[in-house]
């Protein structure tokens, strides 16, 4: 990867992280259990510190266990899911000018709904407590972002973060109890 293309990525990934809207006006820092359980998911991704971040910000309390973490992040996936579909729709199929292209995008877009729909029922699996049906709606999105194929450098991009939003999630969701 080339350095534009390393700060394009960049700055993708500074606007995907601050439109995760935040619970607390006053950041939390989390304390060392906490940020302990956080790590050991977060060192399993590619980017520890955007992990870290989306975990992090959405903290209420500097202390909490993997039941609120997994829970922020299977909202984290759904509503980066819910963003890159909304992306998608407003701003990526109107700017692409190659025929090709569009009709990618427009795959791309029935897939990240497919998508948003799991992982909406992911969430609602946790919040019914559950996990193991919460780890079978997650694990069956990953592999349905492959039919979103396109050379179109801003969905590439989407796609990363939302398939690196999707495994911090799953990440998570692992280390919860079966039931």
């Amino acid at each position: 990867m080339g350095f534009l293309q390393r700060i394009s990525l960049m700055i993708t990934s500074l606007i995907i992280l601050h439109t995760i809207p935040s619970t607390t006006s006053t950041p939390i820092t989390p304390d060392a259990p906490t940020m302990i359980l956080i790590d050991s998911i977060c060192v399993n991704t590619r980017n520890i510190d955007y992990c870290e971040q989306t975990i992090i910000s959405k903290l209420d309390n500097p202390h909490t266990d993997i039941k609120i973490i997994s829970k922020i992040a299977a909202f984290n996936a759904v509503y980066i899911t819910t963003t890159a579909g909304n992306l998608i729709r407003d701003e990526f199929i109107p700017k692409a000018e190659n025929p090709l292209v569009k009709t990618q995008l427009v795959h791309c877009q029935a897939t990240y709904r497919a998508v948003q729909k799991l992982l909406e029922g992911a969430y609602m699996a946790h919040v019914r407590g559950d996990y193991s049906d919460m780890r079978h709606y997650q694990s069956s999105v990953l592999g349905m972002l492959d039919s979103c194929k396109t050379d179109f450098d801003h969905m590439v991009r989407t796609n990363w973060w939302v398939r690196l939003t999707i495994n911090i999630s799953l990440l998570a969701t692992r280390q919860l109890p079966g039931q």
